[in-house]
């Protein structure tokens, strides 16, 4: 802590909540700090550190530099004078616009309740600061983005009260890490026996960093949960297109009509610009609520938050641009999610790495467990520090509050043959460990992942959860269970397909029966 000797004493040049900022060890910040300190780039800095840890969407930079470049866009007074602090109509009214047709919302949204920001991290910092007193909880699922701790922690002084989601699959779970109301009611009853408030939930839909997504049925559970407490939600979509499998589709919270919320007073819905359009510098994210009084509030709050007057004019007239939007932009960044994407795959299953196959998000969950030298999270900083000095840097399970040291996320959305050169380096220091496990919280036997293809209802197709290293008889039980439930085999072979289509098979079947019970 900064001091100075003065006065006979020592005294405090900064204030203890400043100190406490400069203090905090994220492991996600410090690892993102490295990597602009010694930044790779394949003919400049070929020996810098290649950056899958930090989730920003690289692939599509070029595309986002060339629609810039491209345009007519000219300076007007209305770009170099005060706004609305809720943000400039027209930006306004296009994302409403834009997340009516995109979120496949049940109706149209309202301009008049989205509210911009200077980003999604500062709409939730708006949101615990409106929402909660001091002191006050949100109740969070971990593994979690890491910045939410600090987004509702640093200013509005609001908490987190994690709650942790298991890579095992355990009783009524059809996947690992999977949220369920059985979860919620356990983590609130727990929050209220240490006599924590807990004001809110906050849910990420795609997940960061599994890149679970919810169903229709889920999101109903999880709104329904809200209400029987009297808890707002705050349902963050940031990543609600980059579902890069056309089997695959988001369900959005606006996909309910608001006769349908179960308190819609009380539901929030963030999104931003920096992860879907890969404008992560422009600091350009929104609110949406049915809570006027919100809004109201905002109206005075935001001279603080706001984003610039040019970038919001600009951002309106690309989401107005359905041409580049629609017919370019978008397809073209799910294919190139896609390809990349089965590059990190790929060295992954070479490996034998079990991750989480997931079709939405920037990034791939995956399990190194097998290769720490004991269960811990000193463990899992030493495996860190071996990637980094191979000059790649992925994000440890630490910065994400998570209780399974081992697990790291891997960002793919960059060219590919950057995630090809990171993947090398990774495969580099994993062979150099070897693959026998150093201890007996380490995942056992092989780490193929297993497939399961078909449906697992409004989630789509969102065909595979792999291996996470429990080989008992009951985990082998649970895996087949999740293989049988979300397969359509037993929907395409019922007894009587079958029966039409092996008349004598099943002639000389019931023969057999009927001659057994004489």
């Amino acid at each position: 802590m900064a001091t100075s000797s003065h006065s006979g004493g020592d005294e405090r040049l900064l204030s203890e909540r400043a100190c406490g900022i400069s203090g905090a060890d994220n492991a996600m910040t410090n690892g993102f700090i490295l990597c602009l300190e010694d930044p790779y780039d394949p003919e400049k800095r070929p020996q810098g550190i290649i950056n899958m840890g930090v989730s920003e969407n690289y692939v599509m930079h070029d595309v986002m530099k060339d629609w810039f470049n491209s345009i007519n866009f000219q300076w007007e007074n209305s770009m170099i004078t005060y706004n609305n602090y809720l943000g400039v109509y027209e930006l306004r009214e296009a994302l409403a616009e834009f997340l009516t047709e995109h979120t496949k919302a049940a109706e149209p949204l309202n301009p008049e309740q989205v509210i911009v920001m200077n980003g999604g991290d500062t709409c939730m910092e708006a949101l615990g600061f409106c929402l909660a007193e001091p002191n006050d909880a949100i109740l969070c699922p971990t593994p979690y983005y890491g910045a939410i701790k600090a987004n509702f922690g640093m200013r509005a002084q609001v908490n987190i009260f994690p709650f942790h989601l298991s890579s095992q699959i355990g009783p009524g779970d059809t996947s690992p890490f999977q949220l369920t109301i059985a979860k919620l009611e356990a983590a609130l009853k727990e929050a209220k026996e240490q006599n924590v408030n807990i004001r809110a939930l906050i849910v990420v839909n795609p997940h960061n960093p599994t890149g679970d997504m919810l169903t229709k049925q889920e999101v109903l559970d999880i709104l329904m949960f809200c209400k029987r407490h009297s808890l707002h939600v705050i349902m963050d979509e940031v990543y609600m297109l980059t579902v890069f499998n056309k089997d695959v589709e988001h369900f959005s919270v606006f996909r309910l009509k608001t006769s349908e919320l179960p308190d819609p007073q009380r539901t929030h819905f963030i999104y931003s610009f920096s992860k879907d359009f890969s404008l992560s510098a422009l600091r350009v994210g929104c609110i949406y609520t049915w809570n006027q009084e919100l809004i109201e509030i905002c109206k005075y709050m935001l001279c603080f938050q706001q984003s610039a007057a040019y970038i919001q004019y600009l951002l309106a007239k690309m989401l107005r641009d359905k041409d580049f939007v629609c017919k370019k932009y978008l397809p073209t960044c799910q294919q190139k999610l896609s390809e990349s994407h089965q590059c990190v795959t790929d060295a992954l299953d070479e490996l034998n790495v079990p991750y989480l196959c997931r079709s939405a998000g920037l990034f791939v969950w995956a399990d190194f467990r097998k290769y720490l030298s004991t269960n811990t999270f000193e463990a899992e900083k030493e495996l860190l520090e071996r990637f980094l000095a191979n000059k790649v840097y992925i994000t440890p399970s630490v910065a994400f509050y998570g209780n399974e040291p081992g697990w790291f996320r891997i960002i793919f959305s960059r060219n590919q043959q950057d995630v090809k050169k990171g993947m090398e380096r990774i495969t580099e220091v994993i062979r150099a460990i070897g693959s026998q496990p150093h201890h007996e919280g380490a995942v056992n036997g092989a780490a193929q992942p297993l497939a399961l293809n078909g449906s697992t209802g409004d989630k789509g197709a969102d065909a595979a959860v792999v291996k996470t290293g429990d080989s008992s008889l009951e985990g082998l039980l649970s895996q087949l269970h999740v293989q049988i439930k979300d397969s359509d085999w037993l929907k395409e072979n019922t007894t009587d397909q079958w029966k039409s289509t092996n008349p004598e098979t099943f002639k000389a079947f019931m023969q057999e029966i009927d001659g057994g019970d004489k």
